[in-house]
Formats: structure tokens, sequence, C-alpha cells
């Protein structure tokens, strides 16, 4: 890229901070080969080495982002097949991200490590000075490590996957390093990977995970399990894991909602009857923002998933290198974690009955919503919370993008394909689409945006990436 301006001109898709980074590293950008899809299926996803010696460089913004990519796809899949929950999942996509992150930084003169800034995080292996380091090796070794340990009792497909994904892009790798440098990157994100792994020790799951079965409290206004499914609460103790930038899990704690009354014409009873007004009136359109977004567990990668997919493509519509790639991965990474962290300590503090309940309590007792409405309370909307936390920080990095969002890793695929104006508005079509769905009152969606751009805000203040 070269430019006489100091910063983007007028509708530039980067912020001024990426565009200086990308200007200034352009001249070390080295051809390579194509982006490949999205799939995590190996045979259909390997490609041709890299057979330049250039692709062999110092700093990891001569290399392309296809590793990650390819990771993304993985772990997507994984969480899909291996029925995890949606904070989990949001746990570890962050995980993946910062384990590729910290493989790669030293590779990385304008960007800052994670250690002493990610809650309990500290020092990590090190890049030796001097030595030649194949950085997408580095971080197809860190990401490997970090699958493993994040499916612990998978599937053998599942480990399959793993397995072939560092195996494939090993081999190709080591057409382009020398015995030497690829032992030596490979040891390096191997070692990066453990300590990340040993970082997630200390988060809290294993504690939450030997709590006893959740009883939830009982109240007319308090959540109960909901048609049809009536399964047990979804994660009641994620409230409880260590947040990975914010100072505490309450930091971000919602304002009240509206008082519970059962009174028609009170503001609840508005609230409610709102949601069966807009499920009376759902267009195709709305039908299909409501299934686009659903992001349920078996069939897709869950919300924060989607955002990784959104992701994936950014860097191939931004061209973005190793480098910059790994900065969005880990930010939006910590953004989403963070947030699912605030939004579920709220919804069982609160423990507000979801819609479906009152309504067929007080409205109408045959209604139902049009998406299943999930086993855990309502306020506030997680959809709402995590989409705009990762619309803050994605707005950070590259200003305002419009983009086409394919949303092509469910299974089966979502209906249609989306095209947004900007980050911003991809996270108010999720917000509302809750609202289409059936499953939110207006004022879970609303307060819950304003609680994820407070998170959004927070990764943006606490997590130092760039050092321009």
């Amino acid at each position: 890229m070269t430019s006489t301006q100091s910063g983007p001109r007028a509708g530039d898709p980067l912020s001024r901070r990426s565009f200086l980074r990308r200007a200034g590293g352009a001249a070390a950008v080295v051809g390579g080969t194509a982006v490949v899809g999205l799939g995590p299926v190996i045979g259909s996803r390997a490609r041709a080495a890299e057979t330049s010696a250039r692709t062999l460089h110092p700093l990891a913004k001569a290399h392309d982002a296809t590793v990650a990519q390819r990771w993304v796809g993985v772990l997507y899949d994984a969480t899909r097949r291996e029925n995890i929950t949606p904070t989990a999942a949001a746990r570890g996509y962050a995980c993946m991200a910062v384990a590729l992150y910290q493989a790669v930084c030293d590779g990385m003169p304008g960007y800052r490590s994670l250690v002493g800034q990610l809650n309990g995080l500290g020092p990590t292996p090190r890049a030796e000075r001097g030595r030649r380091y194949d950085w997408p090796t580095a971080a197809n070794a860190a990401m490997a490590s970090m699958a493993t340990a994040l499916f612990p009792t998978a599937q053998s497909q599942t480990t399959a996957e793993i397995t072939a994904l560092e195996a494939v892009i090993g081999a190709e790798r080591r057409l382009v390093a020398d015995a030497a440098v690829f032992d030596r990157s490979a040891v390096h994100g191997r070692s990066v990977g453990r300590a990340i792994v040993d970082w997630t020790h200390g988060d809290g799951l294993t504690e939450i995970r030997a709590l006893p079965t959740y009883v939830p409290p009982v109240g007319p206004d308090k959540w109960q399990s909901t048609p049809p499914n009536f399964g047990p609460a979804i994660e009641p103790y994620w409230g409880r894991m260590r947040p990975f930038v914010l100072p505490s899990a309450d930091a971000c704690f919602p304002p009240p909602h509206v008082p519970y009354d059962e009174t028609p014409g009170s503001g609840f009873h508005a609230q409610a009857t709102r949601v069966v007004e807009v499920s009376a009136g759902l267009t195709d359109e709305q039908r299909l923002i409501a299934m686009f977004w659903r992001d349920n567990p078996l069939t897709s990668g869950l919300p924060a998933g989607h955002w990784f997919v959104i992701g994936n493509q950014l860097v191939d519509q931004l061209g973005l290198r190793l480098d910059d790639a790994a900065e969005m991965y880990a930010r939006l990474g910590v953004a989403l974690a963070d947030a699912f962290i605030s939004c579920w300590h709220a919804k069982y503090e609160i423990n507000l009955l979801r819609p479906i309940t009152y309504i067929r309590r007080l409205i109408d007792p045959a209604w139902s919503s049009f998406v299943n409405t999930p086993q855990f309370p309502e306020y506030t909307s997680g959809h709402s919370v995590a989409s705009q936390a990762a619309a803050a920080v994605l707005t950070d990095l590259f200003g305002q993008v419009a983009f086409t969002d394919t949303n092509r890793l469910t299974e089966p695929p979502s209906a249609g394909t989306r095209h947004f104006a900007s980050f911003q508005a991809a996270a108010d079509e999720a917000a509302g689409s809750r609202l289409y769905g059936g499953i939110h009152y207006p004022m879970g969606i609303e307060v819950g945006l304003e609680q994820g751009a407070r998170v959004g805000a927070q990764v943006i203040r606490r997590l130092e990436t760039s050092r321009g």
C-alpha cells in the first residue's frame, strides 16, 4: 500500500492504526498461495506449500494467515460436533487465539505480548534472539496443543481432524523451512501452547464443574426450564470464571430490568406483549434473520464461532497477514469470552423468566416462540452482549467495514447470505434476531447491547496489542 496521507481517506475501511501498520509493512509482504475455503475438512482444504524461499522471513507479517483460518475451521467443527455450551465455546476460541498470538508475537515487532495483560497470565516462552523461526510452524504447533487440550474426551473424528491438520500444515512448512528452523519453530509453538494450557487451568473451569447440581430459585418472576426441551440450566456457574481482561465478572453488570408485573398495561406486561406482536407478524426476512443468527449447539460453532468465521472472512477481504490476523483473533476472542462471562453472571444473578413462560401463563397458553428458547435465564441477551462486544473491537481495529457474511460452516448451512454496512450493523441484526425468534424481551436485547458495548470498551482500553 502506498499513500502520501497520514491516515485513511474518508470511507477507507481501515482504522488509522491499522492503515499505518499495514502501510509500513507493505514492502515485506511476499507471494503465497491463495486463501482456501474455511471448512475444516482436511483433504479438501490442503494446498501446495509455498515454495519460494522468500516466504521464510523473520517477521510474521511476511506470511499469510491461512494457518490460523484453517485452525478456526477445525475448532468450529469440533465445537459443533462435541456439543459444547455457548460459554465454553467462547472460552475455547479465545484460548486458541491467545495461543496463536503468543506463539508468533516475537516475530511481530509492532506488537506487545499479552503477558501481564490477561488476568493471571505469567511469562510464556520466548523465541531466541538472533535465531530464525518459521512463524506459521510456530502457530500451527501452538494451536494444535491448545485444540487438543480443549477437547480431552473428544470423539474420534475430532481427534483425527486435530491430528491431521497439524500434520498437513507441518508437512507443508517442511517444504519451506530447513530442518533446524522447522524444529526450532515447532518446539517454540508447542512450548507456548503448553504455557497457555497451564494458564487456563487456573481460570475456574475445574472448580465450577465440581459444584453441585444447580437448583434455580423459585418465584413468579424467576426463570424456569422452558418448552419444548425442558432441559437443565446451562452453565449456571459460569459467572464465577476468571475473566480474560475484565477486572471482575460484575464489572459491566447491567442496570435493573423493568420491574416484574403481571398487570395488563404494566411496563413488564408490555414487554411480553411486544414479543407476541412481533411473533405474530414475522416477515420472511425476519424469519431468515432469526435462523441465520440462531447459532445453536450441534448445528453450528455457536455465537462465538459465528464471529470467528466472520474473522476468517475478514482475513480474505482485508488481506490480513499473520501478524494482523493474530491480533484480530486475540482481541475478538477475549471480547467474546469476557462478554459471555459478564452476561452469564448477570443472567444467573437476576434469574428472570423467559417470555414463553410469562406469555403462556398470562397471555396465550398455546403460544410458542419461532426459535426454541435456550435453557438459561433471560436477562440479558447473550447474542446481544457478545455481538456488540465483537463489533466494538473489530470497529476499533478496522473502522467501518462493509462485509458479506456467508456463515457457511453451519450444519446444515444457514439460509441466505447477509450483507452488512458495518460491524455494528451485524451486531444490531444479531441482537434483533432474538426478538424475531421470540426468546427475549426487547429490554433484554437493548440492555444487552449496552452491556456488550461496555465489555468491548474495557477490552479496547485494557488490552494493548499494538505499540503504535
